[in-house]
């Protein structure tokens, strides 16, 4: 009898640890994509289908987001690509927030792995929070790009935090107009990576006009 209670106690203890295991954030086996082609991954603009909502980007602006990229000279601070956000107000008469040409700045930190890092350009690196592309397919027109590892355990998954650094989880795609099928598959390769499918929201893309983006440029 002492012997079988010692091996349903050593069961029980070896299921307790797998399912720790498991539920370790970021999962055991995360890691980011490999053999990232930076100038590729840049050459386009990319739209928002699906995101985390944080601290600067409420659930309030999920409509027509997008964000562009572009080379610059690294300069003292060492910040080797421009960064431009724009996203609009859910709610009319949708005021626009576009971050321009010159506010945000990335740093590449392992450009083989797809790690960077973004922070206001006129603040130290050191100040940069992680902006990692976690899986990207130029052919498909697609990439999953987090705010640095999910570390946070929620009900779902995985997730980042909600402020500024170390937050936010997006899926992109090439084309502005959703394709239900390619964002199915990026969400299953994100749950695969061990995160939080709950914690994406829809962007509605369906009525964003290149005048009003060229009226944003215009006033930045």
């Amino acid at each position: 009898m002492m012997r079988l209670a010692s091996s349903v106690l050593a069961v029980g203890l070896a299921v307790a640890h797998a399912e720790d295991a498991a539920a370790t954030c970021p999962p055991a086996d995360f890691d980011t994509i490999a053999s990232f082609d930076l100038d590729s991954f840049i050459a386009k603009r990319w739209w928002a289908q699906q995101q985390m909502e944080v601290v600067y980007l409420p659930k309030s602006q999920n409509r027509c987001v997008f964000a562009d990229y572009s080379k610059r000279a690294p300069g003292l601070l060492g910040y080797e690509v421009a960064v431009d956000n724009h996203a609009e107000d859910v709610a009319p008469p949708h005021k626009m927030h576009d971050s321009g040409k010159s506010l945000l700045c990335a740093k590449i930190v392992d450009q083989a792995r797809g790690k960077l890092a973004v922070a206001p350009c006129f603040l130290p690196s050191f100040f940069a929070g992680p902006y990692w592309i976690i899986d990207y397919s130029e052919e498909e027109g697609y990439a999953i790009i987090s705010g640095g590892a999910p570390t946070k355990r929620s009900a779902g998954g995985c997730s980042t935090g909600t402020g500024v650094n170390d937050s936010g989880f997006w899926i992109f795609t090439r084309q502005q107009k959703r394709d239900q099928a390619l964002l199915d598959k990026a969400r299953a390769i994100a749950a695969k990576k061990g995160f939080d499918l709950s914690m994406l929201n829809d962007v509605d893309q369906s009525e964003c006009t290149e005048d009003s983006f060229q009226q944003a440029a215009f006033l930045m």
